[in-house]
């Protein structure tokens, strides 16, 4: 299809009066801005342009008028295509398409004026399930550094593109500086808050959409967003108004909010199957095959997850959770006081979990654990964070693992992969092999109820951090042990090792100490202080990121938390202090661990 087509043809006579009119007096078209959506001045947009697209295409289907407008007033405008395209031809009419589909994107953008571009790489129609995708968004946020931020609207129908709207959520949300977005839609028409007049820019939009003849070998891309483009006028009563974009034009403050909004409806219209008999029809609940546990010769187990303020994490947790090949008898979530709809969405979207909801967000995760815990009445339980993604063979593995166990193991501990977890920690030996150790991973473990609840669940005064390692104790004084199997993993969202921030500071400094006034034996705690000035504080920061092997992985990195925490020693000092007045309650709990798996936290 020609790009030079006759955009004037079929106007009605007045039309193109009125279209030559406003050309040649260059009127401005906004004043049908009373209505909605309104037409917006392109003008006052910044000049620091940033687009993340799914695939190549996308960024010009989605925005490739504005693209061309940024670029012809001399914007700085950066591409990004997160996948590599492979799965765009079915028929394999491309030799390479993966390189080919980055060549008609740089091609379609040197069309539009554009001539930076970026390419992750990210396997096609995998976004949801790709680790490393938010952190992936936020690093290019980050370098570029863009005042505006274009990308796909959640409402969008391709799983690809939901999940880069959830990962530009969760990108504006970490952010530290306020930035606009503009979501867009390709494949469905997305609802929009702003309308600009793209008419100037289609010749190239059109253009530049005939570089993809990977694409249209199978679809007529110009004639289909022509139209996408032409319907966004149909309350634009000015004839020269000939085509138009639509964004949701929102600040990065509001993003989160309207993220977790949309989640719920997304979910109810696009996923019937999940969210019930069409859109009106009743809920499907998906429950558990009790007969497989059987089979396998494992008990039933329930899954306990703490949440506070992760909608969007916790539905992609609990949609793995209910995927597993051997199902869970029970999922229990408890949401500590969430003000972003968490609740709400786990009662409308999954009937099946049972959802326990505190009155306030005052309460530490050890004492959303325990009560969470405490409801469990399977003889298993699994003990999970909110922001995991577990493989649909999870669950099987580790109980049919746990089950060949004697019953003195009563914790199995996955493996666990996080962004920036260095390659040579995630492949080491010690990581990679089974061995009895002396704390578990609390993002992602299978424990038998009964041997937790003897020791008593977390201790709920150390509040956050550190209580695997201080519940593991009491095990260990009860004759119990705590396995480590890498042969099912735990994909955990957080990033590896010390998190930063001065309440991580503290909670570790604090309660690394307060278990081991319980229960080191006399001759570590006397060499213990030594050990952490030797090994914690003097440890440089490169040894910290080269994948030493450690069991207390919030311990790595804390040489830059000191650095990079304001006020990093006073927060120490203030750790020192509750540890003081904490002594008397140790010292009446104190139960020195002698068995052998034991270890001290920085060994």
């Amino acid at each position: 299809m020609s790009a030079d087509r006759d955009e004037h043809a079929g106007l009605a006579p007045a039309a193109r009066v009125r279209l030559e009119r406003a050309a040649s007096e260059g009127a401005r078209v906004n004043r049908f801005a009373h209505l909605f959506p309104p037409l917006a001045d392109p003008d006052a947009l910044p000049a620091r342009v940033l687009v993340i697209a799914p695939h190549a295409d996308d960024e010009v289907l989605g925005c490739g008028g504005m693209l061309a407008f940024h670029a012809g007033r001399g914007d700085a405008v950066r591409v990004v295509v997160l996948t590599d395209g492979a799965a765009g031809d079915r028929d394999g009419l491309a030799a390479d398409l993966v390189r080919a589909r980055q060549e008609e994107s740089v091609a379609a953008g040197r069309v539009l004026g554009v001539h930076d571009h970026r390419f992750r790489g990210f396997v096609d129609g995998e976004l949801g399930a790709t680790l490393g995708l938010i952190d992936a968004v936020v690093e290019e946020i980050a370098d570029f550094d863009p005042d505006l931020v274009y990308g796909p609207s959640p409402h969008e129908f391709h799983a690809d593109h939901r999940a880069t709207a959830a990962a530009l959520v969760a990108a504006a949300e970490r952010d530290e500086r306020s930035r606009r977005y503009h979501l867009f839609g390709v494949n469905t028409y997305a609802h929009a808050t702003v309308l600009y007049d793209t008419t100037p820019m289609w010749p190239k939009k059109a253009e530049a959409l005939e570089a993809f003849a990977s694409q249209m070998a199978y679809h007529d891309l110009v004639e289909k967003c022509g139209a996408f483009d032409r319907s966004r006028t149909v309350n634009i009563e000015d004839g020269a108004v000939q085509r138009a974009e639509g964004y949701v034009a929102l600040p990065s403050e509001r993003m989160a909010e309207y993220g977790r909004a949309c989640a719920r409806l997304v979910h109810a219209v696009l996923d019937p199957a999940l969210a019930g008999e069409g859109a009106h029809g009743p809920a499907v609940t998906r429950r558990p095959d009790a007969k497989r546990a059987a089979q396998l010769g494992v008990p039933p187990t329930t899954a306990v997850v703490s949440t506070w303020n992760k909608a969007l994490d916790v539905a992609a947790n609990v949609e793995s959770l209910l995927e597993q090949s051997l199902a869970f008898a029970e999922i229990v979530v408890v949401d500590n006081g969430s003000s972003d709809g968490t609740a709400e969405m786990l009662a409308e979207r999954y009937p099946e979990v049972r959802v326990i909801r505190m009155p306030n967000s005052a309460y530490g995760a050890c004492e959303t654990f325990n009560i969470g815990f405490a409801s469990v009445t399977t003889e298993w339980l699994a003990i999970l964070d909110d922001d995991v993604v577990l493989p649909e063979d999870w669950l099987e593995k580790a109980s049919l693992r746990l089950a060949a166990e004697p019953e003195t193991t009563a914790v199995l501990s996955t493996k666990v992969v996080e962004p920036g977890m260095p390659d040579s920690y995630a492949s080491s030996e010690k990581v990679n092999s089974e061995r009895y150790m002396s704390t578990f991973r609390g993002c992602g473990s299978l424990a038998r109820t009964a041997d937790l609840r003897e020791a008593g669940w977390y201790d709920e005064r150390l509040f956050i951090y550190g209580n695997e390692r201080d519940l593991t104790c009491r095990l260990l004084n009860n004759g119990k042990r705590v396995l480590q199997y890498p042969g099912v993993t735990t994909y955990h969202s957080t990033p590896f090792g010390l998190q930063m921030g001065k309440r991580s500071l503290y909670y570790h400094a604090r309660n690394a100490w307060l278990t081991q006034l319980k229960y080191a034996p006399l001759t570590d705690l006397v060499r213990l202080p030594w050990l952490v000035v030797t090994k914690v504080l003097l440890r440089g920061s490169k040894k910290e990121t080269a994948g030493e092997v450690t069991d207390a992985v919030g311990t790595i990195g804390i040489g830059s938390s000191l650095k990079k925490t304001p006020g990093a020693w006073w927060i120490l000092v203030r750790a020192a202090w509750s540890i003081l007045l904490n002594l008397p309650y140790c010292l009446k709990h104190r139960a020195p661990v002698h068995a052998p798996d034991y270890k001290l936290p920085i060994e």
